[in-house]
């Protein structure tokens, strides 16, 4: 409840539940249920809830959708399935096609080869615009010129969204024609990830020193664990336990005191 106060207050523009920084695919389904339950409940509409129902294959992606839908959110949002990494681009449109078949909510891509090992093509993107209720794609891939690629898709679908994952990439990204940004660094300054976006919407010369503060504070994240270090940040903040899903392993003190020391430098956290 803290986080989402923190959030909705903050005046970010959507809450992405169940993914990469939420721990998602580490959770028991039960708990996922959970989490998006009291988020959707919290929110109340106030802004879109985007639910994660990535998972191992089809099937069980087909079934987060499920029950993802009944119990409220607005947009869900999977990446490729993992483990066992899709053979072919072919694998990867059927898998697409298959879930915006079933959906009667909208569906969001989300590229992230770090993780999955399984980078989405370009081509496959373009075959899926055919589906209206595909309405855009987050994109991690932290490679610049498949963004500029994928920013050009607009113009066969105008109204596709591109939410640009990595966060240092986010100015550059959105004056480049991206949509807008969506990192797990927005959990800890989202009045900065919003400031940064108005600011550029509003063609302000501010933009390059926001961009700059912003990469100064993500380096939380240079820990044994990515995220560890983000949720010791949070925790230094008052939000959120500091800790991670077993086996991931929380930000050792050594790092904590890093973090500490990251946030007051850049006035987030008194001394």
């Amino acid at each position: 409840h803290k986080v989402i106060n923190y959030l909705l207050d903050a005046g970010v523009h959507g809450i992405f539940v169940n993914s990469t920084t939420g721990e998602g695919v580490s959770l028991s389904d039960s708990d996922k249920k959970k989490v998006l339950q009291i988020i959707v409940d919290k929110v109340n509409g106030k802004v879109p809830v985007y639910a994660s129902i990535s998972d191992t294959s089809t099937k069980r992606a087909l079934w987060n959708l499920k029950e993802a839908e009944d119990i409220g959110a607005d947009i869900v949002v999977a990446h490729p399935p993992y483990y066992y990494p899709p053979n072919s681009q072919e694998e990867l449109y059927k898998y697409y096609e298959q879930i915006a078949r079933t959906a009667t909510i909208p569906v969001m891509l989300y590229n992230i080869p770090f993780t999955t090992q399984a980078p989405i093509g370009l081509e496959t993107i373009q075959r899926l615009l055919d589906f209206e209720n595909i309405i855009g794609i987050k994109d991690s891939s932290v490679d610049f010129v498949f963004l500029g690629n994928l920013i050009r898709l607009k113009n066969i679908r105008p109204d596709f969204k591109i939410f640009v994952g990595k966060s240092h990439l986010w100015t550059a990204g959105i004056l480049s024609g991206a949509d807008g940004g969506l990192d797990g660094i927005s959990n800890l300054i989202p009045k900065q990830c919003v400031q940064l976006y108005n600011e550029i919407k509003a063609g302000s010369k501010n933009v390059f020193d926001l961009q700059r503060e912003i990469n100064e504070i993500w380096r939380v994240y240079e820990c044994r664990s990515f995220l560890g270090g983000i949720k010791a940040a949070m925790n230094l903040l008052g939000l959120c336990k500091p800790i991670t899903v077993e086996p991931i392993l929380a930000a050792s003190e050594e790092e904590v005191q890093k973090i500490k020391q990251i946030l007051v430098e850049r006035r987030i956290l008194s001394q």
